[in-house]
């Protein structure tokens, strides 16, 4: 005679049954989350460039890329920024950006360089006025001779940074 020591033997079907359908719950839920909060949008990538600059007090700033990824010049925004000295803490948008001096390597100078692209090698040369240019505040505010001035230069869509440079004013 055989005896029986467990009476329900089919118990296990169900609970593994419940265990699947959790798990695919959970993996749903989180593919439904990643999109609704942006994990799967693809994220347009700032360029990557490195520039020296140099100020010289009441004429211009010059400004080199020295290497990294060609810059579309309507497609970013310049800014000088003054860390410290007489007027910290002010930052100003490059006015007439388009009015710039743009000095492509080896090629003559001109002037309008709204389609432009900034390559290594190239300059660029920003009027005084136009690098501190301020009707808000009551006139010209800038940094004076051995002052620090930063030049920053960010994406127009999506305000990124792509590359700041601090230099001291030149008298």
């Amino acid at each position: 005679m055989k005896t029986k020591l467990f009476s329900n033997e089919d118990a296990v079907s169900p609970v593994v049954g419940v265990m699947l359908m959790l798990v695919v719950t959970i993996i749903i839920a989180a593919v439904v989350s990643g999109f609704a909060g942006g994990l799967v949008e693809t994220q347009e990538k700032a360029p990557q460039i490195t520039l020296i600059a140099e100020a010289h007090d009441g004429s211009h700033i010059l400004i080199e890329h020295l290497g990294g990824d060609p810059l579309d010049t309507g497609s970013v925004t310049v800014r000088t920024y003054i860390p410290a000295g007489s007027f910290s803490d002010l930052t100003y948008k490059v006015a007439n950006w388009s009015e710039q001096t743009y000095c492509p390597t080896n090629q003559p100078l001109y002037a309008s360089w709204s389609w432009a692209v900034f390559q290594p090698g190239d300059q660029i040369k920003i009027n005084w006025d136009d690098a501190f240019a301020d009707s808000k505040r009551g006139g010209k505010m800038a940094p004076g001779a051995g002052e620090p001035v930063n030049i920053e230069i960010y994406t127009k869509t999506g305000g990124k940074l792509v590359v700041t440079a601090q230099t001291i004013v030149l008298p």
